[in-house]
């Protein structure tokens, strides 16, 4: 007799998930399932993104192959729910970090990546909203740094990954009439987590939807 079940069996740990780019002229929005960013230096070789092994040991950084940073979360995508990983460059990464530094984590962000010029290779934005986790049922984030290396058949090194002690904000002066450049900053005490004010209501990125 046929045993009958409300829900699949669960996937084996060596399930690799999607990774997931911005698409060129649509919007793709998700809510981050994982706790921070996770990236690394790469290149771009033999039609396929492969990790760099360090400027003095790299056989691609010897041949000639530029380094671009590529950074990852963990999310579900919606509206198809699926869980997935998220590629994003250091260009797009700003957004991204500036939240953490504000929220303490990444977990439970609301965003929305696309491409304005609407071309494959286009500058990408991402708009991000925080997102109340107590209404949400999240999934567990993967260890992106494991299914990293399993997708680029690397050895797995399970050290945990370095954090870039930057400032968290950029001054951005507009121009002329003696304004300041854009430069690194600290953040005044009014600026820091504990003077900002938290609106009655996040915001909400169109289209996107608490889960649960």
């Amino acid at each position: 007799m046929p045993t009958f079940t409300s829900e699949p069996p669960r996937l084996p740990d060596g399930y690799v998930f999607r990774v997931v780019r911005t698409p060129a002229t649509a919007c793709f929005t998700a809510v981050v399932t994982s706790l921070e960013v996770v990236g690394t230096q790469t290149h771009f070789a033999n039609n396929r993104t492969t990790p760099c092994d360090g400027i003095d040991q790299c056989a691609l950084c010897t041949d000639g192959f530029s380094r671009r940073w590529h950074g990852y979360v963990s999310c579900v995508a919606t509206p198809t729910l699926e869980h997935v990983l998220f590629e994003f460059t250091a260009h797009a990464s700003d957004t991204f970090r500036n939240y953490h530094d504000l929220h303490g984590t990444m977990r439970a962000c609301q965003f929305r990546a696309f491409r304005p010029s609407k071309r494959n290779n286009g500058r990408v934005v991402i708009h991000t909203a925080p997102g109340d986790e107590s209404r949400m049922r999240l999934p567990e984030p993967p260890n992106i740094a494991k299914l990293l290396c399993h997708l680029w058949n690397v050895q797995y090194n399970p050290e945990q990954p370095t954090r870039m002690n930057r400032p968290p904000f950029k001054t951005v002066g507009l121009g002329g009439n003696g304004q300041t450049k854009p430069q690194d900053r600290t953040p005044t005490p009014a600026e820091s987590t504990n003077g900002l004010r938290t609106p009655t209501q996040p915001l909400q990125p169109p289209g996107l939807r608490h889960l649960g």
